[in-house]
């Protein structure tokens, strides 16, 4: 399932994450300056902080960001995969984990 579309802007990318109270809040993937993340995700300008992102490679050789997102307002974090289209935009992937899900692979399908 897509929860967000994002562009890539130099070494950042830039989107929205729809709310249940609005059609979408603002949100920047950016370098990390913490070390053992590769990416800081926060509320648009406002620096509030939602996550951390990895770079990650798939079986098929597809680069990726693997996503954790984690709010007071989350029942627990949620993990997605950040995907570029074949239109050069990003899709923010999320699968709902399953007890028979065995990898962190991203949806692959969703790449298209």
């Amino acid at each position: 399932m897509i929860i967000g579309r994002f562009k890539a802007e130099g070494d950042s990318y830039t989107g929205s994450v729809p709310s249940l109270t609005t059609s979408g809040l603002p949100v920047r993937i950016v370098p990390a300056k913490q070390k053992g993340v590769d990416y800081e995700v926060a509320l648009g300008d406002a620096g509030i902080e939602l996550g951390v992102a990895w770079k990650k490679t798939s079986g098929k050789g597809n680069a990726y960001l693997s996503v954790k997102l984690d709010s007071p307002a989350l029942p627990e974090p949620v993990n997605c995969a950040l995907l570029k289209q074949n239109d050069g935009s990003h899709a923010l992937v999320w699968k709902r984990a399953s007890a028979d899900t065995k990898s962190e692979e991203p949806p692959e399908a969703a790449a298209a």
